[in-house]
């Protein structure tokens, strides 16, 4: 599979925020972007919800800490390469948490 750059704009201080959340879920940048894009193309749709709705953002922040607790258990903190099983389960897994909220 070949793969391309994309630039994208972003303010400075989110990117730095983002930055350290993906550091902290241990993937880069790249990483996280290229999960988001995978799902997107795979539901055909933002994979989460938009709101400003604190409950939303809440339900979110489990699925992120199950791609947290994920990551922790893999042998090295060289960047992973998600594998589509593994996109797949984590949607699925926030969707089960989601419905059962």
């Amino acid at each position: 599979m070949s793969t391309t750059a994309i630039s994208i704009r972003l303010d400075s201080d989110i990117k730095k925020q983002f930055d350290d959340l993906c550091k902290e879920f241990g993937i880069s940048t790249s990483a996280a972007f290229n999960l988001f894009a995978r799902a997107v193309v795979r539901e055909k749709a933002i994979p989460f919800p938009i709101t400003t709705n604190k409950n939303e953002s809440e339900k979110r922040s489990i699925a992120a800490q199950d791609a947290l607790t994920r990551s922790q258990s893999w042998s090295s903190k060289e960047e992973h390469e998600w594998t589509e099983e593994e996109i797949d389960e984590l949607i699925a897994s926030y969707r089960r948490q989601k419905r059962n909220k």
